[in-house]
């Protein structure tokens, strides 16, 4: 009996036009750059947590329009916080705000908008897509710092954005918990021009008061956690119902304030 080998050109044939066919059902993001601005549509799967939302096309904003929303932008660091500072300076909102609006126009169905500002204190990436009489803002980065806000603060955090006039955290549902997330804003389409600097809200500082009971608080903490432990031990709860205690725990001890 004579077994034939395949013939190795033909294999290889089917297997180049396989290729050629799936890259041409994969269309390349469009990608466009000017002032220092790179601006890419790219696929709302790329996008998480918005599942239920409902996308409105096109965005049709005014350059004055989008200069509100970028002065409206702010952000604070979360150790050390000091007072809240604008994501972008007045010259440069001014610059981008005729670039965004014209981007935010050319964002197809079932697309958003990707951007890139190399600002001169560092990278700043985003995202932003529009919901009915809403603006969304989200931040990856400002000035080169990548956002964390760990509560448990394992990995260190870094900044938050700071609400102003017109903007609401968007917050995720976790189990029976809703968790603000502070590199996302959710801003009214239609956003009145910011105030000045100095009318910004001020910080407040710690009193010794505060450090008191801070210290109390962490002992108030332990022994919950410990208490919650001992639960878990006996068979009091089961390991879902700890998770989600302790969870709730953490979350009220660790709560940035606004």
């Amino acid at each position: 009996m004579i077994v034939r080998q395949p013939d190795i050109s033909k294999v290889l044939a089917v297997f180049l036009a396989i290729f050629i066919t799936s890259c041409a059902t994969f269309k390349p993001e469009r990608t466009f750059s000017k002032n220092g601005l790179k601006v890419t549509f790219r696929s709302l799967n790329a996008l998480d947590d918005v599942e239920n939302i409902k996308f409105i096309y096109p965005i049709i904003l005014s350059e004055k329009q989008v200069l509100n929303h970028l002065l409206s932008l702010w952000h604070q660091r979360i150790v050390s916080p000091g007072k809240p500072k604008p994501v972008f300076s007045r010259d440069e909102a001014a610059n981008l705000a005729p670039l965004f609006s014209t981007a935010l126009k050319k964002v197809e169905t079932t697309k958003f908008l990707n951007f890139e500002f190399q600002s001169s204190k560092g990278l700043i990436e985003g995202r932003v897509f529009a919901t009915r009489k809403k603006l969304h803002w989200h931040f990856l980065k400002i000035y080169n710092e990548v956002y964390s806000n760990d509560p448990l603060r394992i990995k260190k955090p870094t900044w938050k954005l700071v609400r102003m006039p017109g903007q609401t955290y968007q917050s995720l549902q976790s189990g029976t918990f809703k968790k603000a997330v502070k590199n996302r804003i959710i801003a009214n389409l239609n956003l009145p021009f910011p105030k000045q600097r100095s009318q910004s809200r001020p910080t407040t500082k710690p009193s010794p008061k505060n450090s008191t009971q801070s210290e109390s608080e962490k002992l108030e903490l332990k022994s919950k956690l410990d208490t919650l432990k001992k639960f878990l031990d006996v068979g009091l709860i089961n390991k879902t119902e700890y998770e989600k205690k302790k969870e709730a725990l953490m979350n009220q001890y660790f709560k940035v304030s606004d």
